[in-house]
């Protein structure tokens, strides 16, 4: 008798390591059915993180197993910090809450008392498109070139301490001598831009494609003047105007600026917090590698005049464990921006 329950038993065990994909796949959706999938936006309406977090929100449903709802929901705050802490720490890890994390977010050095969070840990889903910056001036400023803002003191808006948008502008003031004046707390590009229309500030740091998105015109008219780029994309119609990383004057220079400048390659990013199932993770990165590949996402994000340059999930946890070997030089400099 007890031979024939040990036989029983391993038999049982054998079917269960066996069950097909489509059991397991039905598990994962099982879960999901009914449920709500919240995307946290770490910025306010109107930049380019919003809009491509609302038109991942809109398409990603019928991805993934069980066809979740995806809401998004706003947590705006230090420069992203407060959407990343709560996903990291509060958030359920079940795979009901992911966000958008801002590349900024990848370096603990600049906010060290305000971050809970290991960026490396994260759960990382998927990258929509990098996310490559811009020094920007006002046409009415008088600041048509980096150049013109080593030469005046230059009013620049900024979300806040530890946000690109902060890290970019100190980082050139430091180390190729332009006068930005950095004016945090600014919430999102929407307020922003509304500052340099008004001529609160002079001048700003953007992401590319929320301006072309929301303001091609802008461009087409020369009412923005671009001083400098940032990132690894090349700029169409604008190959002259220097790069970040050519505005150090030593090698040891070029190395922060090119660290700091390669968070440009992050881009926009979604990610879970650590933990989650394996399974449910599986899906979703799954689920979004397909909806990079959706035919109607493709043409919303088309219409909105937006590019698609998707990486894994896997590639970006890669990405992100690269980024988090910086040279203690590198570490000791950023945390000296937050001083």
């Amino acid at each position: 008798m007890a031979a024939r329950c040990a036989g029983l038993i391993t038999a049982l065990m054998v079917a269960t390591v066996a069950l097909p994909a489509s059991v397991a796949a039905e598990s994962v959706a099982d879960f999901y059915k009914g449920k709500t999938i919240r995307l946290v936006l770490p910025t306010a309406p109107g930049g380019s993180t919003s809009l491509y977090g609302l038109l991942i929100a809109e398409h990603f449903s019928k991805h993934i197993p069980g066809n979740p709802a995806v809401v998004a929901e706003y947590r705006v705050g230090a420069g992203g910090v407060v959407a990343a802490n709560y996903v990291y720490n509060a958030a359920p890890k079940d795979g009901t809450a992911i966000t958008m994390l801002i590349a900024g977010l990848l370096t603990q050095d600049t906010q060290p008392d305000s971050v809970r969070y290991d960026a490396a840990k994260f759960s990382y889903i998927g990258r929509a498109s990098d996310l490559p910056r811009a020094f920007v001036a006002w046409h009415t400023s008088g600041v048509a070139t980096i150049e013109d803002a080593r030469q005046r003191e230059v009013a620049l808006g900024a979300s806040g301490q530890g946000s690109l948008s902060t890290i970019h502008p100190a980082l050139v003031n430091e180390l190729y001598g332009t006068r930005f004046k950095i004016i945090n707390g600014y919430s999102g590009a929407g307020t922003t831009y509304l500052a340099l229309e008004r001529g609160e500030i002079d001048a700003t740091t953007v992401a590319w494609e929320g301006l072309v998105a929301q303001h091609s015109d802008w461009l087409r008219d020369g009412k923005i003047k671009v001083l400098a780029t940032i990132g690894s994309r090349k700029f169409t119609g604008y190959e002259k105007v220097p790069n970040m990383i050519d505005l150090g004057k030593s090698e040891e220079d070029k190395a922060l600026l090119a660290y700091a400048a390669h968070f440009a390659d992050f881009g926009q990013a979604l990610a879970a917090p650590p933990d989650i199932p394996a399974d449910r993770l599986k899906a979703l990165q799954q689920g979004f590698d397909n909806l990079m590949k959706d035919s109607a996402f493709l043409a919303a994000m088309t219409a909105k005049n937006v590019e698609i340059m998707p990486m894994t999930g896997a590639d970006l946890q890669a990405f992100v464990a690269r980024m988090a070997q910086r040279s203690p030089k590198i570490a000791a400099r950023l945390r000296a921006l937050a001083e």
